[in-house]
């Protein structure tokens, strides 16, 4: 192994080491859940540019319940793509013949 990968790699795994300790404190009652993080996710597109022009406006609601909340996030974020499973065929035809190209022929 080369030494700038080896040096590249304990990088990477110092970084590890060091989020392992990160705390985080866990929600209480009342604090945003499920629904508030669908709503956030949803609007997450729209909060991150009001974002840019505000210091009030954070597409995060923090602290939240924990993991339902962030559920709840992704399913609305996931509102955006829409359709990110839909397959777009493109069928050519020739303009003499009326036949699609690359269709093969039987004669």
């Amino acid at each position: 192994m080369t030494r700038s990968r080896c040096l590249s790699l304990c990088a990477v795994a110092a970084l590890f080491l060091l989020s392992a300790c990160a705390e985080r404190p866990m929600g209480h009652h009342g604090d945003p859940a499920f629904i508030r993080g669908l709503i956030d996710g949803f609007l997450a597109p729209i909060s991150f540019v009001l974002s840019l022009f505000s210091e009030t406006i954070r597409m995060y609601a923090y602290p939240n319940i924990g993991r339902w909340y962030d559920f709840g996030f992704l399913l609305g974020l996931s509102a955006w793509g829409g359709g990110g499973a839909t397959v777009t065929r493109y069928v050519y035809i020739d303009r003499v013949t009326r036949r699609r190209v690359g269709e093969e022929t039987i004669d």
